[in-house]
């Protein structure tokens, strides 16, 4: 069985765990709560933040089930962020069913401010279960810093995200340095430097050469995706991201690169809900077109070529590094 079947089944495993301990003894609208929280992660995810800390944390030591404990703290953050980023976005599907604020038969307001407390029940849910687990309590202090800094920085690129959207001087490096914060960080480079330290690595940020072209690669490769993906295989919506009115790099590149009449056209669009099929096929057309994707691709390639020249510097092993490539290789060429 490869690395990520399993593991992924440990977290699982390790979730269910957890969310049956939470549901104990509980009734009434907190039972509730905690039943959708439990519903909502478990429907699909891929566990990537899990288990980019366990090898982060098989850097130094092997893998055992208090990492495997441990990383389950990253699911139930990754659940609180993207409640409130389902409700900032306004969207309908997460992971092939109902997002969270979708989840409930109260009144849309109503609901939704249901959501933004079930998402902060989550946020310190993910606390609770990396401090129930019997690490070294140094490290333990370490990681729960960077554990920290993920939310903080996270919320720094949503900040960026939902601002530098509103006007029309949004730049290729703002949005770069959105994957930074609001990817890379909390989706790679800092769960692996939380497993790094956990486990005694002596030098965790040397993972940031790995972990944060590696997330901007991701992102990228997201956003393709969130264009001219398969909506089965995503579970959500391919014009989602582009009635949102997201700046992504394809959109900027194609805004330097297509036809002045073909920018209009799509600057006309983004952002409007209810775009039709055939007016929505002209815009993947007109950034397919004008190269604006081959040119998105290439970048993404480029900042994964970064990311898989720094795994020698980080471990010795043979075995080691076939993974951290294996890693990056599912992160970016993936179709789904």
């Amino acid at each position: 069985m490869d690395f990520v079947s399993q593991y992924k089944g440990r977290v699982d495993q390790a979730l269910e765990k957890f969310f049956s301990y939470k549901m104990a003894g509980k009734r009434g609208i907190e039972k509730e709560a905690i039943s959708k929280l439990r519903e909502f992660t478990m429907r699909g995810g891929k566990r990537i933040r899990p288990l980019f800390m366990i090898l982060g944390y098989w850097l130094n030591s092997d893998i055992d089930d208090k990492i495997v404990s441990a990383s389950v703290s990253l699911e139930l953050m990754q659940s609180y962020l993207l409640i409130h980023d389902d409700i900032i976005d306004q969207s309908e599907v997460r992971r092939g069913g109902p997002a969270f604020h979708k989840m409930f038969g109260y009144a849309d307001r109503v609901s939704e401010g249901v959501s933004i407390v079930c998402a902060d029940l989550s946020d310190a849910f993910s606390h609770e279960a990396l401090l129930e687990v019997d690490f070294v309590p140094d490290r333990l202090n370490s990681a729960m810093r960077l554990m920290s800094e993920i939310v903080e920085q996270t919320g720094v690129g949503q900040l960026m995200d939902i601002t530098l959207s509103l006007g029309n001087d949004m730049s290729l490096d703002d949005v770069t340095a959105i994957h930074k914060y609001k990817t890379a960080q909390y989706t790679v480079n800092g769960p692996m430097k939380m497993g790094a330290t956990l486990s005694g690595y002596r030098d965790p940020e040397k993972i940031d050469e790995y972990g944060i072209p590696l997330g901007i690669a991701f992102q990228i490769q997201d956003d393709i995706l969130g264009m001219f993906g398969n909506e089965k295989e995503l579970g959500k919506s391919v014009v989602s991201d582009f009635e949102e009115g997201k700046k992504t790099h394809l959109i900027l590149y194609t805004y330097e690169m297509a036809k002045r009449g073909d920018v209009e056209f799509i600057k006309d669009r983004l952002g409007k809900k209810g775009i039709s099929g055939s007016d929505f096929q002209r815009v993947k057309d007109i950034i397919e077109n004008s190269g604006a994707l081959d040119k998105t691709r290439e970048l993404a390639n480029s900042y994964y070529e970064h990311a898989v020249s720094s795994i020698n510097g980080l471990t010795d092993s043979p075995t080691k590094r076939s993974q951290l490539r294996a890693m990056a290789d599912l992160m970016v060429r993936r179709v789904s």
